[in-house]
């Protein structure tokens, strides 16, 4: 199952975007290469994990995927989890992604 976050997060330059990004993102559309999905980790260990839209469908299938965030480009999705694990980091002073971002 995909569960898109309500506070889905862009990087602050793909903002005008947001309704594009989120309508791909909803539809799953797997010919769109150049967009990435920031989702919580599947398995025990991970902070957050970065893979691509055309793959989204594929990991749900083995695993509940939360998307907490979405961007074109991967050096922007890599850009996009840095500042929200420092987000997490400054707030919580440690890494629990899920507990932080789905309160």
């Amino acid at each position: 199952m995909i569960t898109i976050s309500k506070q889905l997060i862009l990087p602050a330059d793909q903002e005008d975007r947001r309704k594009k990004l989120t309508a791909q993102l909803k539809k799953h559309r797997p010919s769109l290469r150049t967009v990435y999905c920031v989702i919580l980790p599947t398995t025990d260990g991970g902070i957050l994990e970065v893979i691509p839209l055309y793959a989204l469908r594929l990991e749900a299938r083995d695993h509940d995927v939360t998307v907490l965030g979405v961007s074109e480009g991967k050096n922007p999705a890599l850009e996009l989890v840095e500042s929200m694990i420092g987000e997490v980091y400054r707030e919580t002073g440690g890494f629990d992604m899920r507990s932080y971002f789905l309160k």
